[in-house]
């Protein structure tokens, strides 16, 4: 019997930004009105400073929030979380993983990257017992090298755990047919996202049709139901310098 997930993965752009009128406490209802919008499952979030983690944990007390700091793994710099909504999915385990050659030395930085970047794992298991990973992650904004051998450390991982059907989502700073993405679909990943659906980064001016940056990837045993950009401004605010991406899933 199959059976349906809906994910999400939003970057909803660091509270120590100098954003003006767009700044964290200006803007912060509206990303969890538009987080609550997507109706997802599951939501991977990146750039997640720990005020808006201490936020994020008040204001969606009822789902589980799992992931560590990037600068010291448990609450310093920016976390790559994952939020799951009660319901039949359990988080089985977690873990927080660096993208560089030492990826279990918190802080540490990978080949040509610029800044300290981190995946975050977790395992979920369903009320039937079918067992299913998200690893949610944020690639560098610079290093070319380190984006492509991102890709290639989290294939490898993920990859080791083949009876678990795995979802890749985050920020990888590319775009579909670069080299980073390239790598993954190669090595068999499946974009969830249709080419059609336009750009995700959009500096705070609204704009649909910049870079496709954030992505849903999938391993096997899933098959797309429906998956979107989201463009919702909740009373008329952008929540974000992204748009989130969601996807409804089914497990085969």
């Amino acid at each position: 019997m199959s059976l349906l997930l809906r994910v999400a993965t939003f970057n909803i752009r660091n509270s120590s930004a100098p954003d003006g009128d767009d700044a964290w406490p200006v803007r912060r209802d509206a990303t969890a009105d538009a987080i609550v919008a997507l109706e997802a499952d599951v939501v991977g979030l990146q750039e997640v400073l720990p005020d808006q983690l201490e936020f994020l944990r008040e204001r969606f007390a009822d789902r589980e929030i799992v992931g560590a700091g990037r600068d010291d793994g448990v609450n310093a710099g920016e976390h790559s979380v994952v939020m799951v909504r009660p319901g039949d999915w359990q988080i089985e385990s977690h873990e927080t993983r660096w993208l560089s050659p030492e990826p279990a030395t918190p802080g540490s930085v990978g080949w040509d990257a610029h800044l300290t970047r981190i995946a975050t794992l977790v395992r979920l298991v369903h009320a039937d017992g079918r067992q299913v990973g998200i690893a949610n992650t944020h690639y560098d904004h610079a290093g070319e090298i380190a984006r492509v051998e991102s890709s290639n450390l989290l294939d490898r991982w993920l990859s080791a755990e083949p009876y678990r059907h795995w979802i890749l989502i985050g920020d990888l700073n590319a775009e579909p047919g670069s080299p980073p993405l390239t790598a993954l679909t190669e090595a068999g990943w499946i974009d969830a996202v249709p080419p059609g659906e336009g750009g995700t980064e959009h500096d705070f001016t609204g704009a649909t049709d910049r870079d496709r940056i954030d992505h849903i990837l999938l391993g096997k045993g899933w098959q797309v139901v429906e998956a979107a950009v989201s463009h919702h401004r909740p009373r008329g605010r952008l929540p974000s310098d992204h748009w989130p991406v969601a996807a409804t899933l089914r497990l085969t």
